[in-house]
């Protein structure tokens, strides 16, 4: 198996690292200088050599973001896969896709009712690659990630003051690096097919209790509350769309298929972890 990473990133770094660790070989792409001296059996590519790494391949990885035509790699890159020895492809995408449930749960089979254009550019990437996969008999897996945090990944403290939003009632799901990384590595590995899968933990929460949470344990002392309709002027498009989608993403699908335990079931086990890198 050999498992193609573009976009290389955050993600993959950490999906890498336990998937090469079983002997597995891994290739990303990417145009940051990085130095591998963990495992010899990653190497690391430039963008522009995409298409060599591609013919090197029996699994594709991507995270790159889409553009505004859809996923960039599928635009640019599907002949070249289909003349590969790719067989299966996981696409990471994002819980933005459901939109707005106004606080309710949702699963794999929820409508997908964004309104955001960087959300409904999402759900195109995914049915771009629905029909390539199924017109191509490839494997597909379709990760919809919720928001990642991590190590060097959680908030900016190097603020001279914290804002924490105050929306009450106002949902946003997440997940531990870790977690994320486990459960992509078992998607890869296991070789499911044309399957959805949500990536969150079991606790969604408001922004403010996160935040408090991880203030309380870096005993922060300059931060101040805002109410979101004064906050709300300030926040780009992008942004806004966070904050306009409300809705509390189920694991329950990972749980059963993989008989999945969280190392970090919640944010406070989460953070209290990542305490050292606050």
């Amino acid at each position: 198996m050999i498992v193609c990473a573009l976009g290389y990133g955050y993600l993959t770094h950490f999906v890498f690292k336990r998937i090469c660790a079983l002997g597995i070989k891994g290739i990303g792409v990417t145009s940051k200088n990085i130095k591998n001296k963990e495992f010899t059996n990653i190497i690391f590519l430039n963008r522009d050599k995409i298409k060599e790494a591609l013919t090197y391949s029996t699994h594709l990885l991507i995270t790159a973001p889409p553009d505004d035509k859809g996923c960039f790699i599928f635009n640019k890159f599907s002949s070249e896969i289909l003349a590969s020895n790719i067989k299966s492809l996981i696409y990471i995408s994002s819980t933005g896709v459901y939109g707005n449930h106004n606080g309710d749960w949702v699963d794999e089979n929820s409508l997908l009712n964004a309104k955001s254009q960087f959300d409904r550019i999402r759900i195109k990437s995914e049915k771009q690659w629905k029909t390539f996969c199924k017109k191509n008999n490839l494997n597909l897996n379709i990760v919809r990630i919720s928001g990642i945090y991590g190590p060097q990944r959680i908030i900016k403290f190097n603020k001279k003051k914290l804002d924490v939003i105050i929306k009450k009632n106002h949902y946003f799901s997440r997940i531990h690096i870790l977690d994320a990384a486990r459960l992509i590595s078992k998607i890869i590995i296991e070789n499911f097919n044309n399957e959805i899968w949500n990536l969150a933990d079991d606790f969604p929460s408001t922004r403010e209790l996160f935040l408090l949470e991880a203030i309380e344990i870096k005993n922060i002392k300059n931060f101040a509350r805002i109410e979101f309709e004064e906050y709300e002027a300030t926040l780009s498009d992008r942004a806004k769309k966070f904050w306009h989608n409300n809705k509390r993403v189920s694991n329950f699908k990972v749980k059963k298929y993989f008989e999945y335990r969280f190392i970090f079931p919640n944010y406070k086990s989460g953070i209290k972890n990542l305490k050292e890198y606050l």
